[in-house]
């Protein structure tokens, strides 16, 4: 046997534009398996179980091993298979619906693909028990599912480092602000940077660090100026000039806007 392979129709579902399970099931080690999405509408997340293979995202290749979980995120081109001397030995699921959306959002898993020594796969087998009773209702079945995939993202969030639920474009481009604070650096400039659209960029970094990049890069100056206010007798246009304003007036006033409070006043 090569796979145990569960499917399901949207009717199957209560609400199957909220929540459904599209497929699931247990892929056994075979040297010939390969699958292709372009463009993706679903959500697939995977636990391998032994062996390796190549995954591809958006032409981007990973090399998942046992032991790791990869997520195949919506709305991008998804190509992945096995290693023929060592082909996968893995249980997945692939879901779709705005509660994936939402879900996804809110853990930061859009661009985590491969999480190392991330462990789901009791979570993903009680999944895939479940899915084996056809004779639950739609109700049912969107209930405990919808649970039980619940359960599984908080699984990757707790067991998943901090830093590992960050992607590495947006990571790099935290680490560009903060050590570019005594320049001007347009969004347009950083995201090509880090190899993102402007929109890309600002949604993502919004939804990790709560503010678009434009306002944590005038955040991070403002505390710097802070420092030099009080730190040092630089004068006030010195400090405007050190953190790449324009001028003085538009610092003090910004200063103000940030700090409730002017800068001349900070530093008496």
């Amino acid at each position: 046997m090569k796979e145990l392979l569960l499917s399901f129709l949207p009717e199957q579902f209560e609400f199957p534009e909220i929540f459904r399970i599209e497929l699931a099931g247990i892929t056994y080690p075979f040297a010939d398996y390969r699958v292709e999405r372009a463009h993706s509408q679903i959500y697939s997340i995977e636990y391998v179980i032994a062996g390796t293979g190549e995954l591809q995202i958006d032409g981007e290749s990973y090399y998942p091993q046992a032991g790791d979980t990869y997520i195949l995120p919506k709305n991008h081109h998804h190509k992945y298979w096995s290693d023929k001397r060592r082909p996968f030995h893995k249980v997945w699921i692939n879901v779709s619906g705005t509660l994936c959306d939402h879900l996804f959002d809110v853990y930061h898993l859009q661009q985590r693909y491969v999480l190392s020594s991330v462990s789901v796969r009791e979570h993903l087998e009680s999944i895939i028990q479940l899915c084996q009773d056809y004779s639950l209702s739609p109700k049912e079945r969107s209930e405990q599912t919808s649970l039980l995939f619940f359960k599984l993202l908080m699984a990757i969030h707790q067991q998943a480092r901090p830093e590992e639920l960050i992607p590495e474009a947006i990571q790099k481009a935290k680490s560009i602000l903060d050590n570019h604070l005594h320049t001007t650096l347009s969004i347009n400039e950083l995201a090509r940077q880090v190899n993102l659209s402007a929109s890309q960029l600002t949604r993502v970094f919004k939804s990790i660090y709560q503010q678009t990049p434009y306002d944590y890069f005038l955040t991070k100056k403002m505390e710097m100026a802070e420092v030099l206010l009080v730190e040092t007798r630089l004068s006030i246009q010195e400090i405007s000039d050190r953190l790449a304003f324009s001028d003085e007036h538009y610092f003090s006033n910004l200063f103000k806007q940030k700090r409730q409070r002017t800068p001349s006043s900070l530093r008496k």
